[in-house]
């Protein structure tokens, strides 16, 4: 995909669709003014995410994203295509090795039932 936006749009929709898929109201934030691309709500616990992408193993940022926004949890998801989607620390250099599989990462959400996984 040579879009550059279309291929962002796309990963924004996969995460949107695995939050929804256990049980988060997602609502997604269009254009490029906001600091996240998403905010999920359940149960009274809220996140706001930033989702990057890319096919190649290293994702380059040129800004870090925010642990907290207004007091709510920040978390980076980062598509890397083949090798899947992940959470991560957001840091310049990101590794697909990094960080761990978002799935993994809302079933935990699931388990700990208190909020946000750090």
């Amino acid at each position: 995909m040579k879009n550059p936006k279309a291929k962002g749009t796309k990963s924004e929709y996969k995460v949107r669709n695995l939050f929804e898929k256990k049980g988060w109201l997602v609502v997604r934030s269009t254009g490029s003014f906001s600091p996240v691309d998403l905010v999920c709500i359940k149960k009274k616990k809220i996140i706001l995410v930033q989702i990057k992408s890319s096919s190649k193993k290293v994702l380059y940022q040129k800004e870090v994203v925010p642990n907290r926004i207004e007091g709510i949890k920040t978390i980076l998801v980062v598509d890397f295509g083949r090798y899947g989607i992940k959470v991560t620390k957001s840091k310049k250099k990101i590794k697909a090795s990094e960080g761990i599989k978002l799935e993994e990462y809302l079933e935990k959400l699931e388990r700990k039932n208190n909020g946000p996984v750090a």
